[in-house]
Formats: structure tokens, sequence, C-alpha cells
């Protein structure tokens, strides 16, 4: 259809309606293919200064964005187009991947007016694209151009502090900007312009269910196969529960409700750590927590962390004490071999769990201590927690929480189970009990409203589980 277009319409009339058409821009300069949303956020953005968009997961949200800032910066001169996300890995690594790889679909005279490097574009001085990374608010001033783009990717980790330096750029001329990701926050200037009309955004949602593989639209077969899967989907419906925050902003692209407060990890907090650098500190710590399987559709999990970084989580289903126990001990050793440093491994000694440390106490030494750990045993700040599991999840809040006292935790552990530990901690309550003590929601209540039960999250809490005096923890 866009190579007819591309045949009868005249080239002065064509040309000036790929200018006004990022669209057109992108199927007719860049040679893609567009299917229905991906050309609706590209003609939103041709129309209005300001766009938001909440995308479900695997949507091509990187690959829009390079489609407009390279119709941008190719139609005005001169232009300045600022990209940004909320680390400089998502830009260098996600973003502008897709910009030098679209770079090359150019033809050959346009390649040839700019140059294109790492995270930045350059035709000119002052006619170019580039990287910018959000540690510093203050790049995003002082930059002015008669044409003006910003681009946010995965917008709803970026702080309030960056938007308000980058208002700036919209101060005179055209100005245009795109705003785009999954909406995992219920706060936040990604979340208020979608629910501020004062704001000025066009905005609008991508779900799932609205993408090819779902509705039947006809793209090709490579399109197909970078878009959502049914199958994934099912799984993780699956693994998180249809209700969780994780499924309702990366399946049906809809922001979180309630109260952010009341969970013990909003999904932003959990992204942004996933981008993090990771902290280097004097004298680091190798910890691994182990939760032990209770129930049939229950699973076995390991996390392992060396100083500030989480760096696996592991499940296991179907094996039996004495395998797990071989499995720690193996996991152990590595570690203790890999990192250099001890380790300490937490075990979940509740039920069936006694066992495995039963077991794995014989072979404590040689830089490796076994500890048993009892969720339902008194917390070492008795006055604030109900117990040591609500303890040992606020602390692991705490360290996922921006702006805490702490080093910010990292967590570079990827795969399904690293999704599941998203969902389970942006899932999992708290509440204070009668006595004012905070209360983490039991697995029980977890269950009936339909939630997975949160084994990798439990893992994750006896990985960071606090060293204080004070802690109930049997140690051989």
């Amino acid at each position: 259809m866009a190579t007819q277009k591309s045949q009868t319409t005249p080239p002065l009339e064509l040309a000036k309606r790929i200018h006004d058409q990022a669209d057109l821009f992108s199927e007719h300069v860049l040679r893609r293919h567009l299917w229905s949303k991906q050309r609706e956020v590209l003609q939103l953005l041709s129309a209005h200064s300001k766009v938001a968009v909440a995308s479900c997961h695997s949507v091509g949200k990187s690959f829009i964005a390079s489609q407009a800032l390279l119709w941008f910066l190719f139609t005005r001169r001169p232009a300045i187009v600022v990209t940004t996300a909320p680390t400089w890995r998502q830009v260098e690594k996600v973003l502008w991947k897709y910009v030098n790889r679209e770079y090359l679909r150019l033809p050959k005279d346009l390649q040839g007016l700019a140059v294109c490097l790492t995270a930045r574009l350059t035709i000119a001085p002052d006619h170019e694209a580039f990287g910018q990374s959000t540690d510093k608010p203050d790049q995003f001033q002082g930059i002015h151009s008669p044409h003006i783009m910003l681009i946010v990717d995965e917008a709803a980790g970026v702080s309030d502090e960056i938007y308000e330096a980058a208002d700036t750029l919209g101060a005179g001329g055209e100005y245009r900007e795109l705003l785009i990701g999954n909406p995992t926050s219920a706060s936040g200037k990604f979340f208020r312009a979608f629910n501020n009309a004062e704001l000025g955004y066009q905005s609008m949602r991508i779900d799932a269910l609205e993408t090819p593989n779902f509705t039947g639209e006809v793209c090709p077969e490579d399109v197909a196969a970078e878009l959502i899967q049914p199958a994934k989907v099912a799984e993780w419906a699956s693994d998180w529960g249809i209700d969780s925050p994780a499924y309702q902003s990366r399946v049906h692209a809809q922001f979180p409700s309630g109260d952010e407060q009341a969970i013990i990890c909003p999904l932003a907090w959990f992204d942004a750590a996933r981008g993090r650098e990771v902290e280097t500190t004097a004298s680091p710590t190798a910890t691994i927590g182990v939760d032990v399987a209770r129930f049939g559709g229950d699973k076995s999990c390991l996390v392992e962390r060396v100083g500030w970084d989480l760096r696996t989580v592991t499940s296991y289903a179907g094996i039996d004490t004495r395998e797990l126990s071989h499995l720690v001990m193996e996991r152990a050793m590595n570690l203790r071999a890999s990192s250099g440093l001890s380790v300490q491994v937490n075990i979940d000694e509740t039920g069936v769990g006694a066992g495995v440390v039963d077991q794995c106490k014989p072979h404590g030494g040689g830089g490796i201590t076994y500890a048993g750990v009892n969720f339902g045993s008194s917390a070492g700040d008795a006055g604030r927690f109900a117990n040591l599991r609500a303890e040992m999840y606020w602390r692991l809040r705490e360290l996922l929480r921006q702006g805490n006292n702490e080093p910010n935790l990292s967590i570079t552990a990827t795969g399904p189970e690293t999704d599941r530990l998203a969902a389970q901690l942006s899932a999992t309550r708290y509440e204070y009990n009668a006595n004012e003590k905070i209360k983490i929601e039991s697995k029980e209540t977890m269950r009936a409203r339909g939630m997975p039960s949160p084994d990798e999250a439990d893992a994750a809490v006896l990985a960071f589980l606090p060293q204080a005096p004070g802690l109930t923890i049997e140690v051989w």
C-alpha cells in the first residue's frame, strides 16, 4: 500500500506530507511496515506538541521512538532531539540501539549528511540528536533551537526533577514531546500526563489484546515475531496473577490502582533497580536466600546477592529436600569461589525447610555459614514490626526505595524468575495491625485474592536479611 502511494503522489507533494506526517517518513523513507497502533502514535506526534503513550510489553516502544527521532531530525533544519530514560544503560543500549539500526535504513544521501555514534547523531553543531543521562538535571537546561523534540523512553521511571529541568526545552519555537513506556507507577509526571488534562498531553494506551498477534491484523512475520505473544501473556497470568500490578501494566497498559504506599515495592522501583549501575562497597557480603516449597504448586527458590547487587533468581519445581540441599551447597561453594567472599546462606526453616537446614548444617565451614530463619519469630525491632517476616520485607522495600540512606540496590538478575519476583513484590501488601505494627499479608491471603505464592520474594528477603543484633536466627 505504501509503495503504491509513493509511485502516484507527486514528489513535492509527498515531501510536504512526509514533513508533516511521521508515519509517512517511516513508511516511505525508512521503508518500515507500521501496524495500526504504531501508526497512530506517529500520527498523534505529528499533529500535537505533547504525546504520552502507555504501552504493554513488547510492542516496539523504542522502535517507534527511533522513527520519531529520525523523522524530526531529517525534516527540520536546524533541529535538536534530546532523548533520555531512567538509566544511561537504557538510553545507550535500548533506544539508541534502534536509532543506529534505523539510521542505516536511510537513503545513502541522507546518511551522508550525518555522523552516527553510539548515542549521538550529528548533522551540524546546531543540528543533532543525542542521549542524555538523568543523573544531572541541569544538563537539560540551556538547549535552544527553532525545532526541539524531547523523547523519554520508559517514562514512568524518570523523576519529576528531570521533567522539571526538561520543561525549559519547550520555551519557544516548534516543540514535540514523546513520553512512552510501561505504566508502572501511579505517581510522577508520566502518570499525571494521563490524569491531568491541563498538562496538555494527547494520551493513548496500547493493550496487548490490541496487538496483531491477538487481533489477527496482517503484518510481516518478522514484525509479528517481535510483538507480545499470546503464550507469554498466558504464562504471566499463571505466574503473576491477572490482578497483579505487573500483569495489568505489562499486559493491559494500566497504571497501578490504589495507594502505592500500601504495597511493598511499586513496580517502578523494581524497574529502576534493574537498570541501575552496581555500586561498590568497601566490605561487600555474599548471601544466598533459600525459600523451600511447601505445597504442590510452590517452587523452591534461591536468590544470590553480592554486595548491593541481586545477581541471580533461580526456581526449582518438584524436587525433594535432599536434592534441594545438594543444590544449595553446590551454589554456596560456587559463590564462595567466584566472589572470593565468605558466604552466608539463609534458609527458611519453617515446615519442611527445617530438613534442608539439617542436611546443610554439617557442611558449614570453609567460609560458608548456614542459618535457619523462622519468618514468624520476633523482629529485631519488635516495637515497629509484627514479626521477622515483616521486618525482612520492609528491609528490602527500603533498599529498593530511591533516596534511602544506604547504597542503591541493583538487580542484574534476568529471566522469568526475576519477572516473577517483580510481580510478587509489587503485589504484596502491608498494613498496620491493632498495635500499630507493620504487618505483611500472609501467603494464604494472597492466594485468596488470586495471587501466586511469593516464593521468589521470600528468597529475596532472606538474601538481604539484615545482620543486626537481636534478629532471631540460628546459626551452625
